[in-house]
């Protein structure tokens, strides 16, 4: 399935550059991403775009850089190292930026050549003790 390798590569391609708008048209048009940490999920171009450009508001310079890809038919797991500045919101009282290093998983499920779901997984304890 060569055309999986190549969606995914081009998945965190988009991620990289931050064009949130080339990484949700990867996706089927009903897809969603379920956000583990947060027990969140999102469906739906507009809703995955949001997302992406709320969370690159808090980490402006956040970069994902791929450990492992490990394929199984439709599905690819990702072991992923996002590293990026935290930037705390104007209310709080210490504003200085906060460097983080937070290794993931990302689960992909693929479908007709785009993405038909994803889900993440990292610590949220660990998130919350680098920019605190």
């Amino acid at each position: 399935m060569p055309e999986a390798q190549a969606l995914i590569g081009a998945f965190y391609d988009a991620y990289n550059r931050h064009d949130w708008a080339a990484a949700v048209a990867l996706y089927a048009p009903e897809a969603g991403h379920f956000e583990a940490a947060m027990d969140k999920s999102r469906s739906g171009h507009a809703a995955l775009e949001a997302g992406l450009r709320g969370f690159a508001g808090m980490l402006p310079d956040v970069r994902w850089t791929e450990v492992e890809r490990i394929r199984s038919g439709a599905h690819v797991l990702v072991r992923y190292v996002m590293t990026g500045t935290y930037m705390p919101r104007a209310d709080v009282t210490d504003r200085s930026p906060r460097h983080v290093s937070l290794p993931g998983v990302h689960h992909f499920t693929l479908a007709d050549g785009q993405i038909a779901a994803t889900a993440d997984f990292w610590d949220k304890d660990a998130f919350l003790a680098q920019i605190r």
